[in-house]
Parts: structure tokens; sequence; C-alpha cells
């Protein structure tokens, strides 16, 4: 009984206390100091139950911002997403460019060229309906003065030749096309002979007519392996047009030499090329040109008769 008598008094003075800390924290008198007192010490007493409140609220708090704020941040992270895909794009589309502007200065910084003028072109595809590796198209035609035979180059050297020529496109047959016969010169050795590509071998050139295996097989009298081959005064083409580097030098019946030559360009990975605005002889030469040898007759006037009468009918 006692107990629930204890009981009963401590839940009044709770009430009472409550009461109290409440009128006192609602009441505002301005300059009373004592007031001020009472309202600091309530404060101090009830900010731990506050700060409670606080922190297991905030959760509660943080998630309904998160839910009603959503859309906000998925829109947010879009933007973000859009911007780094077009800094991507823009960071692929920059080494592109410096790629092809390589590709192009290969193309038409030409050393050999003389005084030769050239257009460059671009090369499309390669011949429609065809699926032979040996040709493609390029974007010039007969708009851009360019002929049939006409030699189509890079700054490594000799690609090709104009086969067909429309209007704004031209057909390029290719140096890899073993159909393709090129009057070339041995730099080591100025022979000259005529060579074409190997099916199947878009890098490989064989020079198998004109230079003679030498007697005994001379070491230094053979085209030195690793020295230049290019196109001869004789060829259809303009002369000193790089073709590539020896690689083998054989001789298949101990006569004719056969000369394998690795191709300076490699005509299956080209986007730009040159064409060389020179109009190719009438004639193929069907054979090496060898220099000629002139003999020179001198004739003693005194042997001559001198009643003889050139002009004179026999």
């Amino acid at each position: 009984m006692a107990s629930t008598q204890r009981a009963g008094r401590s839940r009044y003075r709770l009430a009472l206390l409550v009461l109290t800390a409440v009128t006192l924290l609602s009441l505002d008198f301005r300059g009373f100091g004592p007031l001020d007192s009472v309202q600091s010490g309530v404060r101090d007493v009830l900010n731990p139950v506050t700060s409670l409140f606080d922190t297991v609220l905030s959760p509660v708090g943080d998630g309904w911002n998160a839910v009603f704020d959503y859309g906000d941040l998925e829109a947010r992270n879009d933007e973000l997403r859009r911007q780094l895909d077009e800094m991507r794009g823009d960071s692929i589309a920059a080494e592109a460019a410096v790629a092809a502007l390589e590709r192009l200065q290969n193309a038409v910084e030409i050393g050999f060229k003389g005084d030769i003028p050239t257009v460059a072109a671009t090369v499309l595809r390669g011949e429609v309906g065809n699926f032979d590796a040996d040709v493609f198209t390029i974007d010039k035609g007969s708009n851009s003065d360019l002929e049939v035979d006409m030699a189509v180059v890079t700054g490594a050297g000799f690609v090709g030749r104009l086969s067909r020529v429309d209007r704004s496109t031209s057909k390029v047959e290719l140096i890899s096309a073993s159909s393709l016969v090129i009057g070339v010169r041995l730099v080591s050795t100025d022979d000259v002979g005529l060579g074409h590509g190997v099916a199947g071998q878009p890098r490989q050139f064989v020079i198998d007519q004109g230079p003679s295996w030498p007697e005994g097989g001379n070491p230094e009298l053979l085209p030195r392996i690793g020295s230049a081959v290019v196109t001869d005064t004789g060829s259809r083409y303009p002369a000193e047009i790089p073709i590539g580097i020896v690689t083998d030098v054989s001789t298949p019946d101990g006569l004719a030499m056969v000369v394998t030559v690795e191709l300076s360009n490699d005509v299956g990975d080209l986007g730009f090329v040159s064409v060389m605005l020179d109009a190719a002889p009438d004639e193929v030469p069907l054979r090496p040109v060898t220099p000629s040898t002139v003999v020179s007759l001198e004739i003693d006037p005194n042997l001559l008769d001198p009643d003889f009468d050139a002009g004179a009918t026999p």
C-alpha cells in the first residue's frame, strides 16, 4: 500500500515538473533575469532528449528527401553521363583526325615527283561488284585532269595506275596485281627489268625478266639485299618512283635472275593517294629497255672517188 502511494506521488511530481517546465519555456518576460536562468536550465535538462529525437528521426528525414529528390538526382546523373560520352567522342574524333592528317601528309608530301604536278585523292572503296583485292576507287576523275595509265603514288612510292577514268571517280589497278607489269631499275647494280605483283601476296613484287645471273654467281654482281628498286626511265611511268627493297635473289634455271622485292606501300591500307599528272607514253615496253650501242664509222676521205656523185641515180 505504501509503495502504491509513493508511486502515485512520484507520478504527481513528474507531471508537475513537466507542467512547470512547459509553462516556463512558453513565457517570455524580457529583461527578467531569474526567468532567463530557469529557462536556460530547463533547456540544458531537456537537450539530451531533443538530441536523441533528432538522431532517431534524421534517417527518416534523409529517406524522405531521397524519395522526393530522386528524380533530380537521376537527371543530374544522366547529364553527367552525356557530358562524359561527349568528351569521350571528342577525344576519339580528335585522334582519328590526327591519324587522317598524317595519312594525308604521307600521300601528298612526295619527294621524288620533281616538277610533275599531282592531285590528291581519297580512297573510296573496292571496285563495286568486284571482289578483286588488287583494285580500288578514288574520288577524282577527268574533271581533275586525270587520264588512264597515270601513276598513283604516296610518299612511300608506287601504288598503281589509273585503269579507268570517269568524270568524278577513277579505278586504280594496284601494283600488287600480277597482271600489272612495270619497268624497274635495281639501284645497286643499275640493272633494268620487268616486274609484277604476286597473287595472294600484297606486299611482294618479283622481277623475273631482264637481269641475267652473272657467270659464276659472283656475289659482287648480284643486287644487294636491302637495296632499292625504282621505276626505270624506260617505263611508261615517271622514273625514280620507289617500288620497294630487295629481299632475295635466286636463279631457278641458272640463267635468269629472279629478284624478290618487298613493296614500300601497303596498298591494302591506304586512305589517301596522289595521282601524278604525267601522260604515259603510247607504247608499253614489252621488254626491259637497255642502252643501245652506237657504232661510230669514220671514213677516210682519201678513199672516196672524187668523181662520185652521192645524188646520182645508180
